[in-house]
C-alpha cells in the first residue's frame, strides 16, 4: 500500500532518532572514567530545561497528568531513560559496541510480541516477518569474522538489560503519549529522571564515598553534549513523533537499525570497518524493515488494540 504524508513523516522522524541514537553507543563508551549517576543526571537535567525552553518557544501548554499517565511516565523514567542511560554506559565497558548492538536488534520482535500480548491480537504476517528479519539481520551484522560472537556473561547481561531499556522505551512511552503528546511526556520524563539520578548519587556518595560529579574533560564534555541534546533531547521528540504516526509496533521496527549505526559511527571515527557479514546484515534489516512498515491499515486499528497501537497527539496547542 501507499504511505500517506503522515506515516511518510514518521518514518523520516525515526530514521532520524535512530540515526543519533546510534551514535549513543560509542559516546556512552567515553564515560566509563567519569561520575555515572551525576554524569547521567546531569544529562537529563539539561535536556529538561532546553525543552521547557522550546516548549516555551512554541507557546506550549503543558497538560497535567492523570495519576494512571503518571504511573508510566514514572516507569518510563525509571527503566526507559534513567536505566538505559546507566546500563548502556555499563555495558559498553563489559563487552564490544558490536556485542551490544545483537541484543538491541531483538528489539522490534520483542515490542511486536509483548504489543500482541497486551492487545489480545495476532500480528500481522508482515509485521512479524519484517521483526524476524530486523533481529536476524542486526545478528548477522555483528557477527566476528570468525563466524561467531564472542559473549561473557556479564556482558550477556549488562546487554539484555540495554535491550529491556531500550524496548521499555518505546512500550511504556507509547501510553501517556496518545493523550498528553510528545513534547509534554518527554519534558516529565526528563526531569523525573533527572531528580530520581541525583537523589541516588548523593545517596551512594553518602554510602560509598563515590563523588557525584568531577569536572569533565575535553572528550567527556563533547559526550555528555551528545547525549543530553542530541539523544536526550532530539532523539525522544522524533521518536515518540513517530509512534504518534505510524504506531508502537511499526515505529520499534527502526530500532534494528541501531546496531548497523553504530558500526557506521565506529568506522567513521576510523575504530572499525564494514565487513561482508555487516552488509549482508544491513541489507536484511532494511528489507525488514520495509516489510513491516508495509502493514494494512485494517491492521492497526483492529477493535480492541491496545492503546499504544492508536496514538494520537491531543496535547493543546498554542
Amino acid at each position: 500500500m501507499m504511505f500517506d504524508a503522515r506515516e511518510r513523516s514518521g518514518a523520516a522522524l525515526a530514521l532520524g532518532a535512530v540515526c543519533l541514537i546510534g551514535g549513543s553507543v560509542a559516546a556512552a563508551s567515553r564515560l566509563h572514567g567519569f561520575p555515572l549517576i551525576g554524569g547521567q543526571a546531569v544529562r537529563y537535567a539539561v535536556a529538561t530545561v532546553f525543552l521547557l525552553v522550546w516548549a516555551r518557544r512554541r507557546k506550549h501548554t503543558f497538560v497535567r497528568p492523570t495519576r494512571v499517565q503518571m504511573v508510566w511516565i514514572f516507569l518510563l523514567a525509571a527503566m526507559g531513560m534513567a536505566g538505559y542511560g546507566i546500563v548502556l554506559v555499563y555495558a559498553t565497558s563489559m563487552t564490544s559496541p558490536g556485542n551490544v548492538g545483537v541484543a538491541l536488534g531483538a528489539a522490534p520482535l520483542i515490542i511486536v510480541l509483548v504489543q500482541s500480548i497486551l492487545a489480545r491480537t495476532r500480528p500481522s504476517r508482515s509485521l512479524m516477518g519484517g521483526s524476524l528479519c530486523v533481529a536476524c539481520g542486526s545478528a548477522v551484522a555483528q557477527l566476528s569474522t570468525s563466524g561467531a560472537v564472542q559473549w561473557s556473561v556479564q556482558g550477556l547481561v549488562w546487554s539484555c538489560l540495554a535491550l529491556t531499556g531500550v524496548c521499555a522505551i518505546t512500550l511504556l512511552g507509547a501510553p501517556p503519549t496518545k493523550e498528553l503528546g510528545s513534547l509534554t511526556v518527554t519534558t516529565y520524563a526528563c526531569g523525573l529522571t533527572s531528580g530520581m539520578l541525583f537523589l541516588i548519587a548523593l545517596i551512594l556518595q553518602a554510602v560509598t564515598g563515590t563523588p557525584v560529579l568531577r569536572r569533565p574533560t575535553a572528550v567527556e564534555f563533547s559526550a555528555l553534549a551528545f547525549l543530553a541534546l542530541g539523544v536526550t533531547t532530539v532523539v525522544f521528540l522524533m521518536w515518540y513523533g513517530a509512534v504518534e504516526r505510524l504506531d508502537a509496533s511499526r515505529t520499534g521496527l527502526f530500532n534494528g537499525l541501531v546496531p548497523l549505526v553504530s558500526l557506521l559511527a565506529l568506522s567513521v571515527t576510523g575504530t572499525g570497518s564494514a565487513a561482508i557479514n555487516q552488509i549482508a546484515g544491513a541489507t536484511l534489516v532494511l528489507f525488514g524493515v520495509a516489510l513491516g512498515l508495509v502493514v494494512k491499515k485494517r491492521d492497526t486499528t483492529t477493535p480492541g488494540a491496545c492503546a499504544a497501537e492508536q496514538v494520537t497527539d491531543r496535547s493543546p496547542r498554542g
